[in-house]
C-alpha cells in the first residue's frame, strides 16, 4: 500500500494495474530513460509496489545520430521509481538495422560533427518494439 504522507490511500485496483503491466517485463532487455536524461540498459529482474526496478547485467547508453555506446555499469542496478521517466523493451532487429555500435572515442567524434554542423542530436529517441 502507499504511504500515509502521500495523503489519500491510492485506489488497490490502480496498484495492481501498475505491477501487472511490469510483470510483463521481467526478464526482458529494456532500455530505461531517467529524469536526469541517462539512458540505462538491462534485464529486469524485479520490482515493488513503488515501481523500483532492479536491471541485471545494466550498461548505460549513451548516442550520437544513428551510433551507441554502451558502457558497463555492474551486475545489479537498482532505480528508484521516481527517478524512470520512460522505459520499454528493446527491439534487438531495429537495434542492430539503424543503430551503429561504436567505441566511447568514435561517438565522442560523432558529437563533435554533429555540433560543428549543428544537427539536433535526438540520442532521446531510440526505437521500442510497440513503435514498429
Amino acid at each position: 500500500s502507499f504511504p500515509q504522507q502521500w495523503g489519500a490511500m491510492a485506489d488497490p485496483f490502480v496498484e495492481h494495474a501498475v505491477q501487472a503491466s511490469l510483470i510483463s517485463f521481467l526478464d526482458k532487455k529494456l532500455l530505461v530513460i531517467l529524469r536526469d536524461g541517462r539512458n540505462i540498459i538491462g534485464t529486469l529482474r524485479t520490482f515493488d509496489q513503488f515501481s523500483n526496478i532492479v536491471l541485471v547485467n545494466a550498461s548505460e547508453r549513451e548516442v550520437a545520430g544513428n551510433m551507441y555506446h554502451d558502457t558497463k555499469k555492474g551486475g545489479v542496478y537498482l532505480i528508484r521509481g521516481e527517478n524512470v521517466v520512460m522505459m520499454g523493451d528493446i527491439d534487438g532487429k531495429v537495434e542492430r538495422a539503424e543503430m551503429r555500435k561504436v567505441d566511447k572515442e568514435q561517438l565522442e567524434q560523432q558529437r563533435e560533427k554533429m555540433k560543428k554542423e549543428d544537427i539536433t542530436d535526438h540520442s532521446k529517441t531510440m526505437a521500442f518494439e510497440d513503435d514498429l
